[in-house]
């Protein structure tokens, strides 16, 4: 459940939700990357994207040793300390039976995209591995994604990643939150799961935004998200007040508690169908 969960594994988690911004010309210069910071994909900051990441244990099922070798590639890279143990199929997976693990992503295709596969998939992995959170990552067409994605939280996911729009950056920090005990899902679905409200260019975060929401979200102080992202505290507080903006919040605990009331609007109809 959305809210369930939390670092201690009980009580009220935290939701980070996501989605890529349509609004131009809203990030400043002083977000682009310095030029003495190392540079990882997408010309972000390889080190603040995976502070937090140290000596995590993952299991990643994909049937396509391709990307399983990328993932594995891109992992070892940019974090010595994650080790990846790679399956191609969630019966591999159980039969190597790793309770050690911190976390398991589960790699979606669209070609195995459909609501049976899904609920089994992951009902069997969270039902083997109960206290081992569970990431999904798809790569569906996007008309198929929130669908999908209602099928994975309810069959016990934490996490949903659409990796046609995810970035890295992004990916790293949806791991490290979920490890934590939230929940990861990208906003825009969540809002378009939801029929009576429409994803209005108002609702929409951008992917700095996201990992600044994340760290507000566990009440961090700006000089630490800062440090932490790598960006500056004046950068930090240009984010915090268009966060505060678009989730029509008029404090940071406010904008953190809005984002907690939006994942659990999209739960209580799951909430009633059990």
């Amino acid at each position: 459940m959305i809210n369930g969960y939390d670092s201690n594994g009980a009580g009220t988690g935290q939701v980070m939700p996501w989605s890529k911004s349509l609004l131009d010309g809203e990030l400043d210069a002083a977000d682009q990357p310095r030029p003495d910071a190392d540079i990882g994909f997408s010309g972000q900051s390889a080190k603040p994207a995976t502070a937090g990441l140290d000596c995590l244990t993952v299991g990643l099922i994909d049937f396509y040793r391709l990307t399983q070798e990328c993932l594995t590639k891109v992992f070892d890279d940019l974090q010595a300390d994650i080790s990846i143990y790679s399956f191609a199929t969630v019966k591999e997976c159980l039969a190597e039976g790793r309770n050690d693990l911190d976390l398991i992503i589960y790699y979606l295709h669209g070609s195995e995209a459909s609501d049976a596969t899904v609920t089994q998939a992951i009902n069997t992995v969270c039902q083997a591995f109960p206290a081992i959170p569970v990431i999904v990552f798809s790569d569906a067409d996007c008309t198929q994604q929130s669908k999908i994605m209602r099928s994975c939280l309810k069959s016990g996911a934490r996490g949903f990643i659409p990796t046609r729009t995810a970035s890295l950056p992004i990916t790293l920090a949806a791991i490290r939150f979920v490890k934590a005990g939230g929940t990861f899902v990208p906003v825009d679905l969540l809002l378009t799961a939801r029929p009576d409200r429409a994803p209005g260019r108002q609702d929409r975060l951008t992917s700095r935004q996201v990992a600044v929401l994340s760290h507000l979200q566990q009440g961090k102080a700006n000089k630490i998200i800062a440090y932490e992202l790598g960006m500056s505290e004046s950068t930090v507080k240009v984010h915090v007040r268009n966060i505060m903006r678009k989730m029509g919040a008029t404090n940071r605990t406010q904008a953190a508690y809005n984002a907690q009331r939006l994942s659990n609007d999209f739960e209580a109809p799951r909430l009633s169908d059990a």
